[in-house]
């Protein structure tokens, strides 16, 4: 990982503005959860407040998608954190002034989703830009270890804040990582966007990006699997304040074992290449995840659960790890902004609906039951995987 930092100086301060950014999200959505539970003892109002923080972000990623591919991706990117920088000092202040409630904590959230689905696709369609080819897994692993430990550091250091220095410092700390993110992006170039242009229309741009995902079947048979994968991992973001009983430290513990796995899982692959075919790999990462979320669901030691989220973490990280690879070596670079914007939309479709189920149902069977059911159909999609023998296709 170091070597391949110092290698693509442009890469190494990319890596950075992510580092800091991720960390600001992670924050963010510890402070959301903490403050919304606190306030409404309700699964139910925290996931309806965590459809509200995914929701836009999903709606407008096709529009998103075309417009990161006809514009300057790094300027889009440091507006998108300008802008959650903006959001999360008015958090600050209207909590120092006690005015802040959940219906001005979700129009924040809003647009801090609406920020994310430019910045998001945008910094994984640039990426081939500031490595070559056959160092692009290494370099997804790289920005994986950074997310994996902002998953990690972010709601630990957010926690922390929040117990030591109250909210409204959490808050601020938040907004001045997005303003590191904005410094660290400046002046970076998106040469494509300086060397192309786009002469198609928005609205056709967007239809466009509809015939290119079914032209290409390792994304198109892959789309619903996504989609199943991350509607039951999302129920996870209920179920952590609920095995926590609302203690923030408690929250933050369990937030910060799913990116322990994951740097775990980024950690191996930014070293390592894979030696087994993709589908066998992708197929094995969700059955483990499966067998996990079922033992969670009967875990009554905290430790018990953290190794359990740890090991989901792990298995999901490389899961995305070895597909936005496989996406980013197969497919066009001209069209990559508005694809990955579309994969993005769509496999996260199902995370808000999520979200309000979730709320509803674990009040009705339990976390318990609620975790066997999501581990059982994810064992169900890994083998919808390994039959997908076109991801092993060169």
């Amino acid at each position: 990982m170091i070597k391949l930092l110092r290698l693509y100086p442009l890469f190494f301060r990319f890596w950075i503005a992510t580092i800091a950014s991720q960390l600001a999200s992670r924050m963010h959505s510890l402070i959301l959860i903490w403050l919304v539970y606190k306030w409404s003892n309700s699964s139910l109002i925290v996931g309806l407040t965590m459809v509200c923080a995914s929701l836009p972000s999903i709606l407008i990623s096709p529009f998103a998608g075309s417009i990161i591919d006809r514009h300057n991706k790094i300027v889009l990117m440091y507006i998108a954190d300008f802008t959650r920088m903006g959001v999360m000092i008015t958090f600050a202040y209207l909590f120092y002034i006690d005015i802040l409630d959940i219906p001005i904590l979700i129009f924040g959230t809003i647009i801090i989703s609406v920020s994310s689905a430019f910045f998001n696709p945008a910094s994984m369609s640039i990426i081939p830009q500031f490595v070559d080819k056959e160092d692009i897994t290494k370099a997804n692993a790289t920005l994986q270890v950074s997310s994996s430990a902002s998953s990690i550091i972010g709601p630990l250091f957010g926690s922390t804040l929040i117990a030591t220095l109250g909210g409204v410092n959490a808050f601020i700390g938040a907004g001045i990582l997005f303003f590191i993110s904005v410094l660290f992006l400046f002046k970076i170039q998106d040469v494509n966007f300086l060397t192309t242009q786009n002469k198609t229309s928005l609205l056709q741009d967007i239809k466009n990006s509809f015939t290119l995902i079914k032209k290409y079947d390792i994304v198109y048979e892959m789309l619903t699997k996504m989609a199943v994968v991350n509607f039951f991992f999302s129920s996870l973001v209920i179920i952590a304040p609920i095995l926590a009983k609302g203690d923030a430290k408690q929250i933050a513990y369990l937030m910060s074992s799913i990116g322990m796995g994951m740097m775990f899982s980024s950690l191996v692959f930014s070293s390592t290449k894979l030696n087994i075919k993709i589908s066998t790999f992708l197929a094995l990462s969700l059955s483990i995840m499966s067998i996990s979320f079922i033992f969670l669901g009967f875990a009554q030691s905290i430790y018990l659960q953290n190794i359990y989220i740890f090991i989901i973490g792990a298995t999901l990280n490389a899961f995305n790890i070895v597909l936005v690879s496989l996406y980013q070596t197969k497919l066009p670079e001209e069209n990559l902004g508005k694809i990955m914007a579309f994969i993005v939309a769509i496999s996260l479709s199902l995370q808000p609906i999520s979200y309000g189920v979730m709320g509803v149902v674990i009040e009705w069977i339990g976390v318990t039951g609620v975790l066997g059911i999501s581990g059982t159909v994810i064992l169900f999609s890994s083998y919808g995987v390994y039959k997908l023998k076109k991801l092993d296709e060169e």
